[in-house]
Protein backbone atom coordinates (compact mmCIF):
# COMPACT_ATOMS: atom_id res chain seq x y z
CA UNK A 1 0.00 0.00 0.00
CA UNK A 2 1.64 3.18 -0.76
CA UNK A 3 2.58 5.87 1.57
CA UNK A 4 -0.60 8.14 2.51
CA UNK A 5 0.04 12.02 1.66
CA UNK A 6 -1.00 15.06 4.15
CA UNK A 7 -4.09 15.07 2.98
CA UNK A 8 -5.48 11.13 3.86
CA UNK A 9 -7.39 10.78 6.79
CA UNK A 10 -4.96 8.54 9.17
CA UNK A 11 -6.41 4.64 9.49
CA UNK A 12 -8.03 3.81 12.85
CA UNK A 13 -4.86 1.46 13.22
CA UNK A 14 -2.18 5.30 13.40
CA UNK A 15 -4.98 7.23 15.82
CA UNK A 16 -4.73 4.18 18.23
CA UNK A 17 -0.84 4.60 17.86
CA UNK A 18 -1.32 8.52 18.18
CA UNK A 19 -3.66 8.22 21.12
CA UNK A 20 -1.35 5.72 22.96
CA UNK A 21 1.76 8.08 22.73
CA UNK A 22 -0.58 11.30 24.45
CA UNK A 23 -1.63 8.37 26.89
CA UNK A 24 2.01 8.24 27.90
CA UNK A 25 2.98 11.70 27.75
CA UNK A 26 -0.28 12.62 30.00
CA UNK A 27 1.60 10.08 32.31
CA UNK A 28 4.41 12.21 32.48
CA UNK A 29 2.89 15.02 33.48
CA UNK A 30 1.10 12.72 36.17
CA UNK A 31 4.62 11.19 37.09
CA UNK A 32 5.55 14.88 37.49
CA UNK A 33 3.56 15.13 40.73
CA UNK A 34 3.01 18.50 41.79
CA UNK A 35 4.83 20.21 38.73
CA UNK A 36 2.15 18.32 36.57
CA UNK A 37 -0.68 20.00 38.44
CA UNK A 38 1.78 23.55 37.79
CA UNK A 39 2.03 22.70 34.40
CA UNK A 40 -1.46 22.07 33.13
CA UNK A 41 -3.78 23.06 36.21
CA UNK A 42 -5.90 21.27 37.97
CA UNK A 43 -8.56 21.19 35.35
CA UNK A 44 -6.02 19.74 32.83
CA UNK A 45 -4.48 17.67 35.61
CA UNK A 46 -8.25 15.89 36.30
CA UNK A 47 -9.23 15.91 32.68
CA UNK A 48 -6.58 15.28 30.21
CA UNK A 49 -5.93 11.63 30.90
CA UNK A 50 -9.83 11.24 30.60
CA UNK A 51 -9.97 12.82 27.06
CA UNK A 52 -8.00 9.99 25.73
CA UNK A 53 -8.60 6.54 27.81
CA UNK A 54 -12.37 6.61 27.81
CA UNK A 55 -12.28 5.53 24.32
CA UNK A 56 -14.34 2.82 23.28
CA UNK A 57 -11.29 0.99 21.71
CA UNK A 58 -9.18 1.57 25.28
CA UNK A 59 -11.66 0.26 27.13
CA UNK A 60 -13.37 -2.14 24.82
CA UNK A 61 -9.12 -3.54 24.54
CA UNK A 62 -8.97 -3.24 21.12
CA UNK A 63 -6.61 -0.38 21.03
CA UNK A 64 -2.75 0.27 20.59
CA UNK A 65 -2.17 -0.86 24.55
CA UNK A 66 -1.23 -4.37 25.53
CA UNK A 67 -3.38 -5.83 27.93
CA UNK A 68 -1.26 -4.86 31.12
CA UNK A 69 -1.05 -0.94 29.87
CA UNK A 70 -4.37 -1.20 29.34
CA UNK A 71 -4.98 -2.37 33.27
CA UNK A 72 -2.97 0.07 34.49
CA UNK A 73 -3.97 3.15 32.23
CA UNK A 74 -7.96 2.29 33.55
CA UNK A 75 -6.62 1.82 36.98
CA UNK A 76 -5.12 5.26 37.03
CA UNK A 77 -8.25 6.86 35.20
CA UNK A 78 -10.27 5.47 38.47
CA UNK A 79 -7.73 7.37 40.67
CA UNK A 80 -8.07 10.54 38.61
CA UNK A 81 -12.03 9.72 38.71
CA UNK A 82 -11.62 9.51 43.39
CA UNK A 83 -9.34 12.65 43.18
CA UNK A 84 -12.15 14.78 41.51
CA UNK A 85 -15.32 13.66 43.31
CA UNK A 86 -13.25 14.60 46.55
CA UNK A 87 -12.02 17.27 45.60
CA UNK A 88 -14.82 19.63 43.39
CA UNK A 89 -13.87 23.09 44.23
CA UNK A 90 -10.44 22.86 45.04
CA UNK A 91 -8.12 25.27 44.35
CA UNK A 92 -4.92 24.59 42.35
CA UNK A 93 -2.61 24.82 46.15
CA UNK A 94 -5.75 22.96 47.87
CA UNK A 95 -5.97 20.00 45.20
CA UNK A 96 -1.76 19.94 45.43
CA UNK A 97 -1.86 20.31 49.41
CA UNK A 98 -4.64 16.97 49.69
CA UNK A 99 -2.21 14.57 48.32
CA UNK A 100 -3.59 13.40 45.35
CA UNK A 101 -0.95 14.19 43.11
CA UNK A 102 1.32 12.54 45.17
CA UNK A 103 -0.32 9.06 45.55
CA UNK A 104 -0.91 9.47 41.95
CA UNK A 105 2.65 10.10 40.63
CA UNK A 106 3.89 7.00 41.97
CA UNK A 107 1.38 4.74 39.98
CA UNK A 108 1.82 7.25 36.73
CA UNK A 109 5.67 6.25 36.66
CA UNK A 110 5.14 2.51 36.95
CA UNK A 111 2.30 3.05 33.83
CA UNK A 112 5.49 5.09 32.04
CA UNK A 113 8.18 2.44 32.35
CA UNK A 114 5.25 -0.10 31.21
CA UNK A 115 5.04 1.71 28.28
CA UNK A 116 8.67 2.28 27.95
CA UNK A 117 9.31 -1.30 27.72
CA UNK A 118 7.46 -1.75 24.41
CA UNK A 119 8.28 1.91 23.12
CA UNK A 120 6.48 4.44 21.38
CA UNK A 121 4.34 4.21 18.25
CA UNK A 122 5.15 5.74 14.82
CA UNK A 123 2.86 9.08 14.75
CA UNK A 124 3.20 8.50 10.78
CA UNK A 125 2.64 4.79 10.08
CA UNK A 126 1.09 1.65 10.73
CA UNK A 127 3.55 -0.28 13.40
CA UNK A 128 2.36 -4.07 14.41
CA UNK A 129 4.96 -3.05 17.75
CA UNK A 130 6.57 -0.12 18.34
CA UNK A 131 9.59 -0.37 15.88
CA UNK A 132 7.70 -3.22 13.53
CA UNK A 133 6.33 -1.10 10.86
CA UNK A 134 3.55 -3.50 9.16
CA UNK A 135 4.41 -5.14 5.81
CA UNK A 136 1.56 -5.01 3.06
CA UNK A 137 0.74 -8.02 0.98
CA UNK A 138 -0.15 -7.64 -2.84
CA UNK A 139 -3.66 -8.54 -2.82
Amino acid sequence: MPAATMTEEPSARLIEQRVRNRIYEILEILADCDNGVDLVGISGYLNLFEDFVHRPSVESGTSALSRDERAIVLEIADFLEAACAATPDFTKAEFVESSWPRRIAPKARDARLLFLQRGLFSEAFEEAEPGQRLAWSAS
